[in-house]
């Protein structure tokens, strides 16, 4: 089965997977202005249902825009902004256990958030989750371009002297 994965890594799979995330990280921005116009509001119906099943959508904790309210909360569109950004941007290239490690990092910062807002230790704070959120899919969008480019971690670089 690795071999067969191999097979498909390359600059297309990589374009496609870098434009699907992209576009993904960009649709709570464009989603609420889309649905006002007449034929592209059919168009978003899967975005929007999608959303709608993957996000509580809290009024207090979403993010409004122009007037208008996300169609996720602050925390989904920190993750779907980082995915795209992270996608869109292909830096810093790390490798694995570095990697590892700052979604290991993302990861605990989000469970602290959840916990404090939840032990009510701090009031709430949509920036607060917008940010974890952010921390936590910027290197996975970034590691998912370039696992589908099939690129190798950069080489270790051993210290002069």
């Amino acid at each position: 089965m690795a071999r067969s994965l191999d097979r498909l890594a390359g600059p297309r799979l990589a374009l496609a997977v870098r434009a699907v995330l992209v576009l993904l990280g960009l649709s709570p921005i464009v989603l609420p202005f889309a649905a006002q116009v007449p034929g592209l509001r059919y168009l978003g119906w899967p975005l929007e249902t999608w959303f709608a099943w993957q996000c509580h959508r809290e009024v207090g904790r979403t993010f409004e825009l122009f007037g208008q309210a996300m169609p996720v909360c602050s925390r989904c569109f920190g993750i779907y902004l980082g995915l795209g950004l992270g996608a869109l941007v292909l830096r810093p290239r790390l490798d694995v256990w570095p990697l590892r490690i700052w979604v290991a990092f993302g990861a605990v910062a989000m469970i602290l958030d959840v916990a404090t807002e939840g032990l009510a230790m701090r009031p709430p704070s949509g920036w607060v989750r917008f940010a974890t959120g952010l921390g936590l899919a910027y290197p996975v969008g970034t590691a998912l371009v370039l696992a589908a480019r099939g690129d190798d971690p950069p080489p270790a670089t051993a210290p002069e002297g």
